[in-house]
């Protein structure tokens, strides 16, 4: 199960179309409501967070000291090289930009299938 933190429409129908052909549960977390929390009640196999978004890396901090260990996929433009290595120092194992995730969505997706 994926638990994506996506607020771009067009991103999100992407990752939705490649879940459903991929038959990958995915669900998209709700606005207001905190990640961690989130997480915590859908118990992921990977987040898959937009780091761009604002408040985006205090919310994986958060997630990533509440479950350590928890895989998390973050992508962002590919001007943002200091979000990167913020998010790298964060915890966050994976950093892609918004391109590399875009051509390696079915292979992200599928690494989080049962």
């Amino acid at each position: 199960m994926v638990l994506a933190a996506v607020r771009d429409l067009l991103f999100r129908s992407k990752i939705d179309a490649a879940a459903r052909r991929l038959g990958v549960e995915v669900a998209f977390a709700p606005r207001g409501v905190p990640l961690a929390a989130a997480a915590r009640e859908r118990a992921p196999a990977l987040v898959l967070a937009d780091l761009g978004e604002p408040g985006a890396l205090q919310e994986l901090r958060t997630l990533l000291a509440e479950r350590p260990g928890a895989r998390v996929v973050g992508f962002l433009g590919h001007l943002r090289t200091d979000l990167r290595d913020e998010a790298r120092g964060a915890g966050v194992e994976e950093v892609l930009t918004r391109g590399q995730l875009a051509s390696s969505l079915d292979e992200v997706l599928s690494s989080a299938a049962p």
